[in-house]
C-alpha cells in the first residue's frame, strides 16, 4: 500500500489520492525529437533509431539470435519496442515449446550483449546538452507544477469521472511515476525545483500544492479558477533499471506463466524486477493510474493486469494518453484489455466505463507537455 500520511504530518490534512503514473518510450520520444542532439540527425529512443545505430557501429555480430531476429523484424517493418519483446517472447517460446532449453542461456547472452549495445547507444542520445536544455524548459515553464495540477484540463468529457468530484481543500496528492524509461528525462522534467515548490510557502498555513479541477472550464460542476489549497508529494520508480547504471537495466519478456526453477525464467522482466514484492501493494489502494507513451503489449501484462483487477473491484479510474492517430477511445481501451492477460469479459464493459482516452495531437497538453511561454 501506499504511504498513509496524517495531520501529524500536514495539519489540515483531509484525504489523500493516490495517483500512479506510467510512463513509456512515448515520452522519451517527444522530448528528443524536440530538444535532441542536433549531431545525432533527429534520432531518438525510437527501437527502429537503435536498430540502425546497431548495424551502423556493427556492435553485434551475425550469430547473436536476437540481432537475426531484429534484421527479420526490420525487413517487416516491425518498428516498435513492443515488437522488439515479442520477438524475445517467441523465441523464448520456441526453445520451450520445442524442448530446447538448453539453449536459453545462449539467448540470455545475446539478450545482455543487446542490452550493453543499448546502453552505448543511449550515452550518444541522451546527452548532457539535451539534459540541461530540458532542465532549463521545465524550470522556466513550470512544466511539473502544470502537470500536476491541471491535468485534468485535458480530461474530455469529464462529467462522470469520480476523481475530480472527490477532490477539495486540504486533500494530498500523491503521486508515484512508474518510469519504464531507462533514461532520467522524466525525473528531471517533473522534478519540482525551488521555482515550482516550496515545503512551507504560505506564512501561517502549511499547504504546499493549488490544485486545478477544471483548468480548462468544459467541466459543469466547477468553473475553472475553482482551485484547492492543497498537499503534494511525488517520488519515481525506475522498475527496469537506469541509463547511468548499465548492468541495472532489464531487457526481457513476460510469459503467463514460467517455472521459477529453470532457465526461462532469466528472460522474465517481471522477474529480475521483483515486481509482485516491490509494487503490487501499490494497487491496492491506488485511486487513479495514468499510462502515458506506453504501446500497451502483452510484455506489460503484469502491469495492465494489475491495473484491471484494480478497475474491476474497486473504485479506480484510468487516464490513457494515445500517440497513435488511427486508433479511436473504444480501440485504445480494447488495446488496454487486449494486453492484459485475464479479462472477464463480462465485465469488459463496465471496466471500458472507468477508462478516459486523452488524444495528442501536439505536445501542448496539460500533462507532461512542452509547450513553452512565450
Amino acid at each position: 500500500m501506499h504511504i498513509r500520511y496524517s495531520t501529524d504530518d500536514y495539519e489540515k490534512l483531509d484525504g489523500q489520492h493516490n495517483i500512479m503514473v506510467l510512463v513509456g518510450n512515448g515520452f522519451d520520444i517527444a522530448v528528443l525529437n524536440k530538444y535532441g542532439d542536433k549531431k545525432m540527425n533527429g534520432k531518438s529512443t525510437k527501437y527502429s533509431d537503435f536498430f540502425e545505430y546497431v548495424t551502423y557501429f556493427r556492435l553485434c555480430d551475425d550469430n547473436n539470435l536476437i540481432y537475426k531476429k531484429m534484421k527479420e523484424d526490420h525487413e517487416q517493418n516491425k518498428e516498435n519496442w513492443c515488437d522488439f519483446e515479442s520477438s524475445v517472447d517467441e523465441l523464448l517460446g520456441e526453445m520451450i515449446n520445442d524442448g530446447r532449453q538448453g539453449e536459453i542461456p545462449k539467448l540470455e547472452t545475446d539478450l545482455d550483449a543487446i542490452q550493453n549495445s543499448f546502453s552505448r547507444f543511449l550515452n550518444d542520445i541522451v546527452t548532457t546538452d539535451v539534459v540541461l536544455k530540458l532542465n532549463d524548459k521545465s524550470k522556466a515553464n513550470k512544466w511539473a507544477d502544470t502537470s500536476l495540477s491541471k491535468f485534468m484540463g485535458d480530461i474530455n468529457p469529464k462529467d462522470d469521472m469520480m476523481f475530480v468530484k472527490n477532490t477539495y481543500h486540504y486533500n494530498l496528492y500523491n503521486f508515484i511515476f512508474v518510469n519504464f524509461n531507462y533514461t532520467e528525462l522524466l525525473d528531471n522534467y517533473i522534478y519540482l525545483d525551488k521555482s515550482q515548490f516550496e515545503p512551507h510557502r504560505h506564512k501561517n498555513a502549511d499547504r504546499n500544492f493549488t490544485f486545478f479541477p477544471n483548468p480548462d472550464g468544459k467541466l459543469t460542476e466547477f468553473n475553472e479558477d475553482t482551485s484547492w489549497s492543497s498537499y503534494i508529494m511525488t517520488n519515481i520508480i525506475h522498475p527496469h533499471g537506469r541509463q547511468n547504471i548499465p548492468r541495472s537495466m532489464i531487457f526481457g519478456t513476460e510469459l503467463e506463466n514460467y517455472d521459477k526453477s529453470k532457465a526461462e525464467k532469466r528472460l522474465i522482466k517481471s522477474y529480475w524486477a521483483q515486481d509482485d514484492l516491490k509494487y503490487k501493494r501499490y494497487f491496492k489502494d491506488t485511486e487513479l493510474f495514468i499510462i502515458y507513451g506506453m504501446s500497451m503489449s502483452n510484455t506489460d501484462g503484469w502491469w495492465m493486469n494489475n491495473i484491471y483487477n484494480s478497475l474491476k473491484m474497486r473504485e479506480s479510474e484510468l487516464i490513457i494518453y494515445n500517440f497513435e492517430e488511427e486508433l479511436s477511445d473504444d480501440d485504445i481501451k480494447q488495446k488496454f484489455l487486449d494486453a492484459c492477460t485475464y479479462v472477464d469479459a463480462s465485465e469488459s464493459e463496465n471496466v471500458k466505463a472507468k477508462i478516459y482516452v486523452v488524444q495528442l495531437q501536439n505536445n501542448e497538453n496539460y500533462f507532461l507537455g512542452l509547450k513553452e511561454s512565450n
